[in-house]
């Protein structure tokens, strides 16, 4: 017997990490990379893992049309995931601003990237959770702004 069947032997019958695992966990990798192509993300995002859905929606190098995708997912989380990142496309954003789910309006009220008008209208949202967030990022937006006039001033 080979030295890495008779490792492998090993393994399985200590009932470590099946094999599928370590797929799973390449997936995982592929999906959070900077470096990983677009293209190859979109065929990921495709299959029903939705771990690595979750993954592939917070890349900012995910093109818009996978985030587009991915805003339709049955998950909160991928949604909310697509709702923080940067590479989503505007319309994408503001459909997702009136999701059902609090937890996608709550993780777009605590994106500082999210639009001034977006922010101004989760600020009105039914759940005080959004609402509280909405304020607080907006507040923090206007914080930094005065101490970026402030700095350039000094």
């Amino acid at each position: 017997m080979t030295p890495a069947l008779v490792l492998k032997t090993i393994i399985d019958d200590m009932r470590i990490v099946p094999r599928w695992n370590m797929f799973t966990a390449a997936k995982h990798r592929l999906a959070s990379s900077l470096g990983t192509k677009p293209r190859l993300l979109a065929q990921l995002a495709r299959k029903i893992n939705i771990a690595v859905q979750q993954r592939i929606a917070e890349n900012c190098s995910t093109n818009s049309a996978t985030l587009e995708l991915l805003a339709l997912h049955a998950s909160t989380d991928v949604r909310a995931s697509v709702a923080q990142n940067e590479s989503t496309k505007r319309s994408t954003v503001n459909r997702l601003a009136t999701d059902v789910s609090s937890d996608v309006r709550y993780a777009m009220a605590d994106n500082a990237h999210t639009s001034t008008k977006l922010l101004l209208a989760l600020a009105d949202d039914e759940n005080p959770y959004v609402q509280d967030r909405a304020k607080r990022t907006q507040a923090r937006l206007q914080a930094e702004e005065t101490l970026g006039c402030l700095s350039k001033a000094a």
